[in-house]
């Protein structure tokens, strides 16, 4: 006996329409033009970053790493980098020891209001950075230290603690309370826990946190600004400067040079979310 096939009711042609696939094939091609659209930018200021021309064009006129030379012989650019760095360094690690003892604070004791506390602690990452970077200005210039080294350390660690008070807060909500209640009725004292069993679960946590602040301090600009005077130029605003006079190549080479180490750590921190790393 001879089967029939029906057609397909819902194409009528007896072809059914794969959705999924291309439900598959549009999500691909809209990453595909998200990376396309985050790629050329950053593809054309390598280009520029080693042209042989006295400006910044596209495409470059020939090939040349006199930029980069210039950069590391140029006594303001590697002035700007080492306070560059060195804030960087100092900020993320006063962001992350104010953000980690209040995290501790908040999540080991029985602390009233700790919900607005908490709600608090993070309100630098929701206020407008030029809200903050006036109230510092102000506040710097009546202790008299604006314009100087250590009010873009207060600055950037003050407005940064929220990234590593969010992510060791997370790593003690995962500690499991028993642990350290075994350690302590072994007869560690509450030092001796927090050293060698609680410090030891959050370093993942830590660490990451302390990189989030040091990749953001190294490319903040506006707050600095505010706060920053004569001779404390930082790398971002030494290149917001050099662009209201012209488009010198060497702003692409330092450019460069800035979205190589940014990547580089957040690969770091991307293989430590993996577990890859310590």
């Amino acid at each position: 006996m001879a089967s029939s096939h029906a057609p397909d009711s819902s194409t009528g042609t007896g072809l059914s329409i794969p959705w999924q696939s291309i439900g598959s094939i549009l999500a691909n091609l809209y990453i595909a033009i998200a990376i396309l659209a985050l790629a050329i930018p950053l593809v054309i200021i390598v280009a520029v970053s080693i042209t042989a021309g006295d400006f910044l064009q596209f495409p470059p006129e020939g090939f040349s790493l006199q930029y980069y030379a210039e950069i590391l012989g140029s006594a303001n650019w590697l002035s700007a980098i080492q306070l560059s760095v060195t804030v960087a360094v100092a900020a993320s690690i006063l962001a992350t020891a104010l953000g980690g003892a209040l995290a501790f604070g908040l999540n080991r004791y029985d602390i009233r209001y700790s919900k607005s506390i908490w709600g608090l602690a993070v309100l630098p990452i929701l206020v407008p950075p030029v809200i903050i970077a006036v109230g510092l200005m102000a506040f710097f210039l009546i202790i008299d230290i604006w314009g100087t080294t250590l009010a873009i350390v207060l600055a950037h660690g003050v407005l940064f603690s929220p990234f590593p008070f969010i992510m060791i807060s997370s790593g003690l909500d995962e500690i499991d309370g028993a642990v350290e209640e075994a350690a302590r009725i072994l007869g560690a004292s509450r030092t001796q826990t927090l050293r060698t069993i609680t410090v030891p679960l959050i370093a993942s946590n830590v660490v990451i946190g302390l990189l989030f602040v040091f990749i953001i301090s190294l490319n903040e600009y506006l707050v600095a600004l505010f706060v920053s005077g004569p001779g404390t130029e930082t790398v971002p605003i030494l290149i917001f400067s050099m662009l209201r006079y012209g488009y010198d190549p060497s702003i692409a080479a330092i450019s460069v040079i800035y979205m190589v180490v940014t990547v580089g750590i957040i690969l770091i921190i991307d293989f430590k979310l993996d577990g890859q790393l310590w």
